[in-house]
């Protein structure tokens, strides 16, 4: 069985695009995320779990999945994602923990843009998406400026009841 839970979140160009992009990664952002210590390694509620931001011209989705553990209902598994998201709304992320990401964001920027075909397909994506080649010489100091408040803000703001839709998937027994 799995869980999704869906939430309208930020356009593109959104000021929230940034914190929302930290977020995620706080979330699931490698295995001493806070969804992986916690479901995965710690309750064992889920074999997988991964938070992810799916932002678009218009508007956009922010995406939290958790696969069940064997014996795990996903209401129980779903209990446990709401439990991480209330935390994240109610309480500041620690600094260690913000630092980890942001190093994190520098070193998929700088990888990304290694490579010719990497710098090309990130002025191509700027341009695109954004209407401004320029961010690749400007976005990392953008991700630089949010603050452990925004990314507190922007989960009490989109992640909430109101703007979520939870799908159950129950495989055939």
């Amino acid at each position: 069985p799995g869980v999704f839970e869906v939430y309208r979140s930020p356009r593109e160009e959104s000021p929230d695009y940034y914190a929302a992009n930290i977020l995620s990664m706080i979330m699931s952002g490698g295995a001493s995320s806070r969804m992986n210590k916690a479901l995965v390694d710690k309750e064992q509620l889920a074999l997988q779990v991964g938070s992810y931001p799916f932002f678009m011209e218009k508007a956009g989705l922010f995406l939290n999945i958790g696969i069940c553990n064997m014996g795990v209902s996903p209401d129980s598994l779903q209990q446990g994602m709401d439990r991480i998201v209330a935390d994240l709304k109610t309480t500041l992320i620690s600094e260690q923990e913000y630092q980890k990401v942001m190093n994190q964001i520098e070193t998929q920027f700088a990888g990304s843009n290694s490579t010719m075909l990497g710098i090309a397909e990130n002025l191509a994506n700027y341009e695109v998406y954004f209407g401004d080649a320029n961010l690749i010489n400007t976005e990392i100091n953008r991700f630089k400026r949010v603050t452990r408040e925004d990314v507190r803000k922007v989960a009490d703001k989109y992640l909430v009841p109101d703007n979520e839709v939870v799908l159950y998937y129950l495989p055939k027994s």
